[in-house]
């Protein structure tokens, strides 16, 4: 299919307006591979990585396509949270009930996590990495070192006035993050219940406020999705949960049965997790941490609290204590393959296009 809006296209050297979210702990090489092959861009997502993984990784992937990828970092100022490190007694109480109840060791402390944004970036460039994407930000120091190793950096906005910073910043493309998207708010100004706009009245209003492309994320689930956010003005789509329902996604069989037994009033936008708010899948977790009267730690901290205990649900195939981030348009999520859903996409829109 030829597409009338190239500007993007063009810019990343990619086929198809199709960009798979980076999604950390739900992509993987292979997912990469496969839908950057079919003329997708693909999207590794590197938080939980050390640097030493991330570079295998990223091997990887230059091993099996010859083109284009992003691969997503978390903003640096999350690494070290100014706030100190004190557990609420409820929490504390909470979280120890939980690892007596699952036999396990003892509450671990909680400790800033994953490898620094900063070295994860180094190993980009000296990779050559064509394309860098951020979440929570990005400031124009960083998009000047990465524009001089000759690669391109996109970032997630959830305002008008979050893309208008980032335009400032240099980036060169931005990710239009509506409130229906799975997974963490990419809010890095103000307060992110100020933030939940939805996809449909965001899109248009960034396009119309910066000169660079805009990418739509957000509740876009097929060809219909795909159309709505062109003729909004987006140059391209970003799909998180559409992918998860692909059989090549390495998730959990529990957060995948919970993935096609769930419905949008299901899912709840939630610290409880990792500190910073976060779109997922109710479960026993959230709903008793949410009854707690105390704050969460902030981001990373919290989500360090329940790694042992993530990790032994996900042994256990136990939904109960998993992270299982959702977008809204879960009630249409297919089980699929990447091949057939990027094919489905592009002759859908074709479809779709010309019965308009």
């Amino acid at each position: 299919m030829t597409w009338r809006n190239r500007r993007l296209l063009d810019q990343f050297g990619i086929q198809h307006p199709v960009l798979l979210a980076p999604m950390a702990g739900a992509t993987n090489a292979d997912m990469v591979i496969r839908v950057s092959n079919a003329g997708g861009m693909g999207g590794l997502g590197a938080a939980g990585l050390k640097p030493y993984k991330l570079r295998q990784v990223v091997r990887e992937i230059k091993a099996g396509t010859e083109l284009p990828f992003q691969v997503n970092l978390f903003a640096a100022d999350t690494e070290h949270p100014a706030t100190p490190a004190v557990i609420g007694p409820g929490l504390r109480d909470r979280l120890e009930g939980y690892h007596r109840e699952m036999g396990l060791q003892e509450l671990p402390e909680p400790r800033g996590l994953f490898g620094p944004a900063m070295e994860q970036l180094t190993v980009l460039l000296e990779e050559q990495v064509p394309v860098i994407s951020f979440h929570f930000g990005v400031d124009q120091a960083t998009v000047a070192r990465i524009h001089a190793a000759g690669a391109q950096v996109i970032c997630s906005a959830t305002t008008v006035a979050e893309a208008r910073t980032l335009a400032a910043a240099g980036v060169d493309a931005i990710i239009a993050q509506g409130a229906e998207a799975g997974g963490h708010r990419g809010t890095f100004q103000g307060d992110y219940s100020d933030a939940l706009i939805g996809t449909l009245a965001l899109v248009p209003q960034i396009k119309d406020a910066v000169n660079v492309p805009v990418i739509a994320a957000g509740g876009i689930m097929d060809a219909r999705g795909l159309v709505a956010a062109l003729a909004l003005g987006a140059s391209a789509v970003q799909m998180g949960t559409a992918f998860l329902g692909c059989r090549e996604t390495p998730i959990t069989e529990a957060w995948r049965q919970q993935l096609f037994s769930t419905e949008a009033d299901q899912l709840v936008v939630t610290r409880v997790l990792s500190g910073k708010p976060a779109r997922g899948i109710r479960n026993r977790y959230i709903t008793e941490l949410e009854a707690l009267d105390e704050p969460m730690l902030p981001y990373p901290l919290q989500y360090s609290l329940s790694g042992v205990l993530r990790a032994h649900a996900q042994a256990q195939n136990n939904p109960d204590f998993l992270a299982m981030w959702s977008g809204q348009g879960i009630g249409l999520l297919q089980e699929t393959t990447i091949e057939a859903l990027m094919s489905d996409l592009v002759t859908g829109a074709r479809r779709l296009i010309s019965e308009l």
